[in-house]
Parts: structure tokens; sequence; C-alpha cells
């Protein structure tokens, strides 16, 4: 057959210039995409930030990367990390995340979030980053006017040792009749500006926020089809009766809402807490959670929960908690004298059990997220949990207890918490997956050796087993070595 310009054309197009048109390919990977079940060897091709390729037939590309024996997966969405400073992303990075959100909590204006001084990640971000419009941060503006705080990030500045500052208007003062109109602006207001829904950390505002202000809140969720992410009120060892109050909401409303750290509110009460989630479902109520793979949790010795009887709540005694960043164990007079001297210092207090722990680990509908501590230094220590919690779920639930299977592992880790922000924010709908046209964020892991190291004692482990890590198609681990000086993160608004 004799070959026309035409003809020759059109196989040029179709063969030789394909080698140009793919930068990069991951070569005979397993490849795992939790929405699609694909799950077998492949390559993976990626240009321009995208992934343009999943093939069985062998790709080739500017550069070619042998990933045979590792898992190819997409980049871990941490739905709820306080550890986005720059230390923060270098060791969330090295645990597979790819996208970390600070939704619990938030920030307003929604523009402020990491822009402060020596934490911020503006312009020299890792890993992908967004926040929510934060309720408490509204509520500064509105009660502490010029003293306002703009989020967590404003309130511990630079230092390890600042105060977290939650003894302040925001957290202390109810909202009068007359100020309802107005919040219901602000919260307008940081919607428009690109948060990812509305953070509440209501159990640190429990005395003051009832009522009316709930239903505002749940009210312009609905009215904007945004989540409201909410840290419930706590009640006596696992009570349930704060889960239920924002679930009536969302069902009164229609808004969907999002409760973090099921483990942790729940305790001994998580089988009740999964049961109320999926009735309400089965109800045709939007409700989703996530929970993290540690028997403890962390906050400030100034929070709201330490000024009710936080050891029957907890169920723990003094020598349960320990100061964060010495993992010093107290008594009742060290606890009286460091909430006095050093108020908003971190805590640790253990009051889990691995067995209620296990049950949101393992639970299929329970997305994986860290509720990690900001990292300011190597000389304060943080719980390990904001180091180590994707590599704990794979390493220590997947491989040796078995517990849990590796796609059911992956994705709670990917496609469910995309899926819970993708109605509301359409950038989720290219992330948590493995597919042509997905954004080019890819997790490539040894199943065999991955595991979390970092400890309470020693938390600044960065987890292993992580071979590559790439973010918008540029690798920040590579080899196994975290890439310095690279930054492809960017930010993420609604």
């Amino acid at each position: 057959m004799r070959l026309t310009p035409f003809f020759l054309g059109l196989l040029l197009l179709t063969a030789g210039p394909l080698a140009r048109e793919h930068e990069l390919v991951l070569k005979g990977g397993r490849v795992i995409d939790p929405e699609t079940r694909l799950d077998g060897i492949r390559d993976v091709a990626v240009a321009g930030g995208k992934i343009v390729a999943v093939s069985e037939v062998p790709l080739d590309g500017a550069e070619a990367v042998d990933v045979s024996g590792l898992v190819v997966a997409p980049g871990f969405i941490n739905l709820h990390s306080h550890a986005w400073t720059p230390l923060g992303q270098k060791f969330q990075a090295q645990d597979g995340v790819t996208t970390e959100l600070e939704l619990e909590s938030g920030a307003y204006p929604v523009a402020d979030f990491g822009t402060h001084g020596a934490i911020a990640i503006e312009g020299r971000a890792v890993i992908n980053y967004g926040a929510s419009l934060g309720h408490a941060w509204v509520r500064s503006k509105m009660k502490e006017g010029d003293a306002a705080v703009s989020g967590f990030g404003a309130l511990i500045g630079d230092s390890a040792g600042a105060a977290i500052g939650m003894n302040r208007p925001a957290f202390r003062e109810p909202m009068r009749p007359g100020e309802l109109p107005e919040l219901k602006a602000h919260l307008r207001a940081g919607l428009d500006q690109g948060g990812l829904g509305i953070g509440m950390l209501l159990d640190y505002m429990s005395e003051v926020v009832h009522g009316a202000e709930m239903l505002a809140v749940f009210e312009v969720a609905a009215e904007r089809g945004a989540p409201v992410i909410v840290h419930i009120r706590r009640g006596i060892a696992g009570d349930p009766t704060g889960l239920y109050e924002v679930i009536g909401l969302a069902e009164q409303t229609g808004a969907a809402v999002h409760v973090c750290h099921l483990q942790a509110s729940a305790m001994g009460g998580v089988e009740e807490f999964l049961r109320a989630i999926r009735a309400a479902r089965d109800r045709g109520v939007t409700v989703t959670t996530e929970s993290f793979p540690y028997n403890a949790g962390s906050t400030s010795n100034t929070a709201a929960v330490f000024n009710r009887d936080w050891r029957s709540i907890f169920a723990i005694d003094y020598e349960d908690v320990e100061v964060a960043a010495t993992g010093e164990r107290f008594t009742e007079a060290t606890w009286h004298e460091y909430r006095e001297k050093f108020p908003g210092m971190g805590v640790i207090h253990h009051y889990n059990r691995e067995e209620w722990t296990s049950i949101a680990t393992n639970a299929p509908d329970v997305a994986v997220a860290s509720d990690g501590a900001p990292i300011f230094n190597l000389e304060n220590n943080v719980p390990p949990w904001g180091i180590g919690t994707s590599a704990r779920v794979l390493g220590r639930y997947v491989r040796e207890k078995g517990s849990l299977g590796l796609m059911a592992a992956l994705a709670k880790m990917t496609i469910l918490p995309a899926s819970i922000l993708q109605d509301y924010s359409p950038a989720f709908r290219r992330k948590g997956r493995i597919q042509p046209g997905s954004d080019a964020d890819i997790s490539v892991f040894d199943p065999e050796s991955v595991i979390d190291n970092a400890t309470f004692q020693n938390p600044f482990q960065p987890s292993s087993g992580f071979a590559h890590v790439l973010v918008g198609g540029t690798f920040v681990v590579r080899d196994g070595r975290f890439q310095e000086g690279v930054h492809p993160g960017r930010r993420i608004l609604r």
C-alpha cells in the first residue's frame, strides 16, 4: 500500500509523537483506583500536571520511572489537618498526602489562611492546601473588633509556645439575637471568598453557642450548598447527644454535615454513633465522618472541655494527660499550676482504646483524616498523628492486622474524602483518582514496608515505604527522599 502524505501524517501523529507527548511515565506499577475498582499492572502517563493515560500497553515518555512491585495510588486527601506549616507539609508529603485541608477550624477572612509570618505556606506549599470558612473566626470578627484573629495560624503565630487563645470573647460570649443577621452576612461573605464549607469548633464554645446561632449556620450552609464541618459537643464518655443535634439540624435545613474525628468524640459509643449516622443517611440526610488511628486526643489546656468535668467526660485522670512538647505527665497540682502559668499549652490526653479506634478505622464509610497539630520546629514535640496517620493505616491495619483491605483503606484516603467535597468544590472531581483527566497527585508506596515511625516520645520520624509522591505531576518525594526546594502545592478554593 502506497502511503499518501495524509496517511503518512496520520501515522506519525498516532505513533512517534506519543513518546514526546508524555512528560513522565510511571511504568509497571500495581495501579489501584478505588473509584473504578481498578487493581492491576498498568503504566501511568503524566503531562501538564494531569494524568493523561492509564494503560495495559507499555507507554513511552520523555522520562520513565520503574515502579514495578509498588502500588500506584491517588494522592491522599487529608480533610482535617492543622499541620499545614512548612515543616508539617514536609512530613505530610512523606506520608503520601498530596492535599491537606483545615476544615474543622477554617479561617476568616478565608484569604488570610496560610499567609502568616514564618508559618506561611503561600507561594511555598509542597502539597495542596485549603480551608473552610471558620465560624469561630467570624465570631472573633464580631466580638473582638480590631483584636480579631483570622484562624489558628494568626493565634499561634510563629512560636510553639504561644497560647491557642481560647480564653477570648469569640469563645466565651453568647451571640445576641440582633447579631444573627450580621453573622449570616459574614458567613455568606466567607463562602464567597472560597471557603470549603463552614467549619465549627463547637465543642470549644459549647457553653455559648446554641439554638438560633446553630440554626443560622446550618441555614446559610443549606442556602449555599456548603457542608458544615463540625467538632460536635462532647458529652459524658461517648454521649451521642451532640451527634443527634447536628444530624437534626442537617435534616431540618437540608445542609450537609461532616462530623470530625469520630472515634475521639464517640469513644466507647463509636458503634452507636455509626448506627445513628447510617440511619440518618438512609433517611436522606447527607452526613459524613472521619477518624484517625490513634488512641489519644490533643488540644489546648484551656479548651472549653477542660472547664467542665473533663475527668468524667473522658473517663480519665490527671496522669492520663501529658504536655505535648515534653511528654511530662500531670498531677493534680501541676495541672492547675500549668493552666494558670501557661494557658493555651498543648496537651495530649490518652482516653481512647484500640478496640474503639479499630471500629472507626476499619469502617469503609469513615474517611481517614489526621487532625495533626501545627509543627513549628523539631524541638517541641507534637502528637504523632500529623506525621504518620496514612502509613499507620496501611502498615498496621492493612498489612499487620489484616482487618482492612488495601482497596478499602485507599478509598478512605482518596475517593471518599474527594466525594465529600466534590459537589461543593468541583476541584475535588479531579482528585482522589488515577484516571485520565485527573490531577497528577499520586502516591507510590511499597505495601510490604510502608509503616509509621512517629511516636509520642519521638514524633519527628517520617513514615517509611513511600517511594514517590507527586503533586501536580512534580515529585515532592522521589526514591524515598523528600525533595527540598520544590513547591508545586496550590491553594484550593471553592
